[in-house]
């Protein structure tokens, strides 16, 4: 019956190999994990983006509509600031 015995040498190439295919891999992972990353982070911060500059032009059409009102929030709001710093 013949018996299958890698050497040293034999078993130290394989696993050298398989380290740098893992290498590789793990490498190519990391880059596809970061691409798509970047892109979702990318499309989320244009939505933030584009849900700001909405809500910026909502507050200065009422700011238009209103402008006594509005001036008057801004001076309760600071007032309101200005004691939560003092404390």
């Amino acid at each position: 019956m013949a018996q299958n015995y890698k050497s040293a040498s034999d078993t130290s190439n394989a696993g050298s190999v398989t380290v740098d295919t893992l290498k590789d891999e793990l490498s190519n992972l990391a880059a596809t994990v970061q691409t798509l990353a970047s892109e979702q982070l990318g499309s989320t911060a244009a939505q933030v983006q584009q849900t700001a500059a909405t809500k910026v032009s909502d507050l200065e059409a009422a700011i238009r509509k209103s402008p006594t009102q509005a001036a008057a929030i801004a001076v309760g709001m600071g007032f309101l600031v200005g004691l939560m710093l003092t404390r």
